[in-house]
């Protein structure tokens, strides 16, 4: 077919050997978006399959004045016919597999990318199977099924991104975008690469050691299927190639293994796959709020979350001041940090709409604003969204959280200003609080929320006790089902300390222990235990404010464990021979994690009168609640605790220990299904403004994933072999090109014959 008269743009190039059904999903996809100023070359390179003949027949029949037909009269390899495309164009040149698919907006993307500056040389699309160009997964092939649908990606990639266009080390020869400019200076793929393989790393990095850049298009997406249609010649192409590549380039393996270690488009990548999370569940994001001290407040929203990731998009922010890391958690398992700080010409109104409206967040869930409670209590007056609170503690009542008087002990819940403010005086922490004020601006805060929820009565009617106004549902917190906990045994248990084998009973306490918790009344007991010899020892499994490491006492009267996981502690009680679990906390608890992980292990609770504790121990039969006397005096605790693990209690342990087993547990199934219920009732009752928010600009996105650009290292200078070799080859290449000139004919004639033996043999490499 006569080449058309050269008054295009773009050259889209497409090398075809065999595999005509993708040829045609190739041709088809390209075809089927206008590309008027743009000419497509189909070349087929002496395949073997008839098939491709008859679809190149069926393609000419349609006349398509964009469209030209080449056939190789013999098998060039991909380099060749590659080469043959580009060097009958004038114009910048895409080269395309023929086992690929284009989208929506492909080529506007890369000239776009082009256009972007002019020292652009190469330029690769994002695609499924496209080594460092592959998403979502970085350097893999993602895989593609007929049935996928491409667009959705596509879309994801667009709207996440700046666009960046981040330099590449190299370009990906599945879709290459190819400067004329590039070419005309440093000429097409080397024929010593023979049939194919490396040809494009090589042009690449000849093109940046002549100072362009070779980079990614990060709002382009190009599938491509695999290499079906070249296929079979990497095996062997492989190994000769990648010595002739690293002969030339000595630094391309280091600077290629360095890149893949940094990862540097991760951000993009990221960027995108939120957007595409969001799009595939556009109305269900929840943004949960927790300050950054761990605790049960963590570990509540953590087990929410992981309960429930394929029924709602959940984000959970950390808020520490004006610095919040947002984690976005996905179906699949996955969690991605975003780190942003609000600026200071940015209200919190604007800062936390904002970020809702980047995610898609449709409701809010405060769990703990001790971090941010300023900012908080200013957003949420403008969020225009439904959000709720949940009670993990009553800070919201009392700045001490836990209703500590001067005596350290818990104050029974007085609600009289005047007492609190005395009390809270005599306190230096909490000196200059004004309760008054302090509980009307948490009074605002809880009469916009659209739902409350806490994990015990008690937790609720304590908040109601200070805020008569609230409504409060209880929705006790979710744990695992122990008998579908994988084991610890024995042997596979952390480093433990050994207690005496004398028979004097172990009595637990569990958790991270401070003074609210009973921290000092721990060790006041030891001392008391100590002193009278009374026959118990205690060991705490977790840590204390004064002892975060494994520690135990000489006489092993006091042994601290240090950190545990859940499924560890029965092992550890085990271990520990540990027949009580001991609360001796000196303020009250909403709830209690570690009650129902000691339940689950079959240990009975001597509890607190106060709280939750006495809420849930009380009447369950798997434990005891406290008298007021024992709770407040050490000595009537130890006598107590005495004569529970004593040989007159042996037989009523046992009885609580069974009871303490078969104790029904809120599920993490319930706890989801009854939150979301809540969700779904705030948002249907929500007066949703029609004012919509601007999301974050994706500059901002993208360096909240802590994006870092990337530039090739300062460029190598060849070995004195690596530039012979390539200046052969530009020779081989300029005869090549003049042979059939008058003046090229009269060279070839009277040329030496072992150098026209050289520059074939420099053509055939």
């Amino acid at each position: 077919m006569t080449p058309l008269p050269h008054a295009f743009s773009i050259d889209i190039v497409i090398p075809v050997y065999n595999a005509p059904a993708d040829a045609r999903r190739c041709v088809d996809s390209v075809l089927a978006h206008d590309h008027r100023d743009c000419r497509v070359t189909l070349i087929d390179d002496a395949s073997t399959d008839p098939g491709v003949a008859a679809l190149f027949a069926e393609l000419a029949q349609r006349g398509l004045p964009e469209l030209e037909i080449l056939v190789n009269a013999a098998n060039l390899g991909f380099t060749g016919t590659a080469n043959r495309g580009m060097t009958r164009s004038r114009a910048d040149v895409v080269l395309l597999n023929s086992d690929t698919i284009v989208t929506r907006g492909w080529l506007d993307a890369l000239r776009r990318c082009a256009a972007a500056d002019a020292r652009i040389g190469t330029i690769t699309p994002f695609s499924n199977n496209a080594e460092i160009c592959s998403f979502p997964v970085f350097c893999a092939d993602n895989g593609w099924r007929d049935e996928d649908d491409p667009e959705p990606i596509r879309a994801a990639l667009a709207r996440a991104a700046v666009p960046t266009y981040p330099d590449l080390p190299t370009g990906v020869g599945f879709c290459l975008y190819v400067r004329r400019a590039l070419i005309d200076a440093i000429g097409v793929f080397d024929m010593a690469f023979g049939l194919g393989y490396g040809e494009e790393n090589d042009l690449c990095l000849r093109a940046a050691h002549a100072g362009w850049r070779n980079v990614l298009a990060d709002d382009a997406f190009v599938v491509h299927r695999g290499s079906r249609s070249f296929s079979g010649q990497k095996a062997f192409l492989s190994p000769r190639n990648t010595a002739l590549l690293l002969e030339r380039h000595p630094h391309y393996t280091r600077m290629v293994e360095a890149y893949i270690a940094a990862d540097p488009p991760r951000a993009l990548r990221e960027a995108a796959s939120a957007e595409l999370a969001r799009a595939r569940a556009p109305e269900r994001g929840v943004l949960h709020v927790i300050h950054d001290h761990g605790g049960g407040t963590e570990t509540h929203v953590r087990a929410l979350i992981d309960a429930s990731r394929n029924r709602w998009r959940h984000y959970l922010a950390i808020a520490v001041g004006d610095t919040w890391q947002v984690e976005e958690h996905r179906a699949a398992g996955g969690v991605v940090t975003f780190g942003f700080g609000r600026r200071q010409d940015e209200s919190w109104p604007e800062f936390v709409r904002a970020l809702c409206a980047t995610f898609g967040v449709g409701i809010v869930h405060l769990h703990n604003v001790s971090g941010c409670r300023d900012g908080l209590a200013a957003a949420m007056e403008g969020l225009g969204l439904p959000y709720g609170y949940t009670v993990h503690d009553l800070n919201f009542a009392c700045p001490t959280i836990t209703f500590l008087g001067v005596d350290n002990m818990y104050c029974g819940g007085v609600t009289d200003v005047a007492v609190c403010t005395r009390c809270l005086a005599g306190q230096p922490p909490f000196a200059d609080v004004d309760i008054v004020a302090w509980r009307a601006r948490h009074r605002r805060l809880l009469a916009g929320a659209t739902f409350l929820i806490a994990p015990s009565r008690w937790a609720a009617s304590m908040l109601e006790r200070y805020f008569p106004d609230c409504d409060v549902r209880v929705i006790p917190h979710g744990t695992p089902d122990a008998s579908t906990l994988p084991a610890v045994g024995a042997g596979a248990l952390p480093p433990v300390l050994t207690l005496p084998d004398d028979g004097v009973p172990t009595v637990a306490v569990i958790g991270a222990i401070g003074p609210d918790k009973g921290a000092r009344r721990i060790e006041r007991l030891v001392e008391l235990a100590r002193a009278s010899a009374t026959p118990v020892r205690f060991v705490l499994i977790g840590y204390m404010d004064v002892r975060h490491v494994p520690w135990q006492a000489a006489d092993a009267r006091f042994t601290v464990h240090g950190r545990y996981t859940p499924r560890e502690l029965p092992g550890l009680f085990a271990h520990y021979q540990v027949v009580l679990a001991l609360y001796p906390s000196a303020g009250p608890e909403t709830f209690s994690y570690t009650l129902s992980e000691a339940w689950a292990a079959g240990v009975p609770a001597l509890v607190p009168p106060i709280g939750a504790l006495a809420e849930r121990v009380g009447g369950s039969g798997a434990g005891w609640v406290m008298s007021e006397a024992e709770w407040r005096d050490e000595r009537a605790m130890l006598a107590r605790i005495a004569d529970l693990v004593g040989p007159a209690g042996r037989d009523a342990l046992a009885v609580a220990g069974s009871r303490a087993r078969a104790t029904p547990h809120a599920t993490l199934v319930a706890m989801t299904d009854a939150t979301f219920a809540v969700y779904e009732e705030a948002r249907a009752r929500a007066a949703l403004t029609d004012e919509r928010a601007a999301p974050f600009d994706r500059t901002r996105v993208r360096d909240a994933l802590g994006y870092r650009a990337w530039a090739p290292p300062a460029r190598e200078t060849p070995p004195a072999e690596a530039a012979a070799a390539v200046f052969g080859t530009r020779v081989a290449h300029a005869a090549l090109a003049i042979r059939h000139t008058a003046f090229g004919r009269l060279l070839w004639r009277i040329a030496p014959q072992p150098l026209l033996d050289a520059l074939k043999a420099r053509l055939r490499a």
